[in-house]
């Protein structure tokens, strides 16, 4: 045989090789996005409390809770509202939305920064975590559909003719830009350390986490989420709600994030059309800790940007 048969069966034998190693570093990836260990009520209140010092006491005894399920994609969506006793000539709402693998404990740190602002606030487990139903995760593309049965409830609550403020962390950010483009009622969004296109993140999380190239991981894991989940990752773009809406957006993003990388939300601040819409990096912040890095800075800059939009509103 000729030496350059050898070689091509060789080549062959190796390129075959490496995509059966893709396909398993694909399913590996799949199975870690869609169906993450997830923490529990109790685990979310320790690790809180631990790292980023939050004390219960007003969320246990004082705040007046209401909680309630709806219908969403999975099964039952569960959360809580809360509301708010402060006086206002509007009612006002915000709903927000917790990142991978948390649930809605991890959420109460944003929502004493709304609640000190007047707002009745609302936090629920997206599908999957927390005491609400699923099998899976999307990132967004179901979870957009849940959280806007959890605006309806909203509405219904507090008036058609409430400011409704969206608050996410990073899933939870990609899934308040996506609910952009399905729906035109929303006033306002901080969107902190979110996506900008799921293909994109999945590829460059691939090659961070592996050191190698995102394709074809990404792709197979995509064919192997649309043919077992209907999940499919190209249809989870957030940046095509920024630029399907005119509502104004606060991005926050960690510098130091190498999780999912700043330039995502430098991208879509870029591509907001509203002029109140702002972008803020946050030094030496990694992935969701830009609160925790600097938590009066975090506050400065949500209320002032909570301070504009309500000016432009009245």
């Amino acid at each position: 045989m000729e030496w350059y048969f050898i070689l091509l069966i060789v080549l062959g034998g190796l390129a075959v090789l490496y995509l059966l190693f893709c396909i398993v570093i694909a399913s590996v990836l799949l199975k870690a996005a869609t169906t993450p260990v997830a923490h529990t009520i109790d685990d979310a209140r320790e690790y809180q409390a631990k790292y980023e010092g939050m004390q219960f006491d007003d969320y246990d005894e004082k705040w007046s809770k209401q909680a309630f399920e709806l219908d969403g994609v999975s099964g039952k969506i569960r959360g809580e509202i809360i509301f708010n006793p402060a006086m206002s000539p509007r009612n006002k709402v915000a709903i927000i939305c917790h990142g991978h693998t948390w649930n809605r404990i991890n959420s109460l740190k944003y929502a004493y920064l709304f609640y000190n602002k007047g707002y009745n606030v609302i936090i629920y487990d997206h599908a999957y975590f927390g005491l609400s139903d699923g099998e899976f995760t999307t990132l967004g593309l179901n979870e957009k559909l849940d959280l806007s049965a959890v605006i309806d409830l909203a509405r219904e609550t507090f008036g058609k003719d409430a400011i409704v403020a969206l608050h996410g962390e990073s899933m939870g950010a990609a899934t308040v830009l996506c609910e952009l483009g399905i729906r035109s009622d929303i006033d306002f969004v901080v969107a902190d350390c979110p996506f900008s296109n799921t293909m994109k993140y999945y590829r460059e999380l691939c090659t961070h986490l592996t050191h190698l190239p995102g394709f074809p991981i990404v792709d197979f894991a995509n064919l192997m989420s649309k043919r077992k989940l209907g999940y499919d990752f190209t249809k989870v773009n957030p940046i095509e709600g920024v630029r399907a809406s005119n509502a104004p957006i606060c991005f926050i993003h960690g510098k130091a994030d190498t999780y999912i990388r700043p330039s995502h939300s430098e991208a879509m601040s870029q591509a907001s059309s509203n002029p109140l819409t702002e972008l803020h990096l946050f030094e030496g912040a990694e992935h969701a800790c830009s609160h925790c890095t600097d938590k009066e800075l975090y506050t400065k800059v949500v209320s002032a940007f909570i301070d504009k939009v309500e000016s432009s509103l009245n």
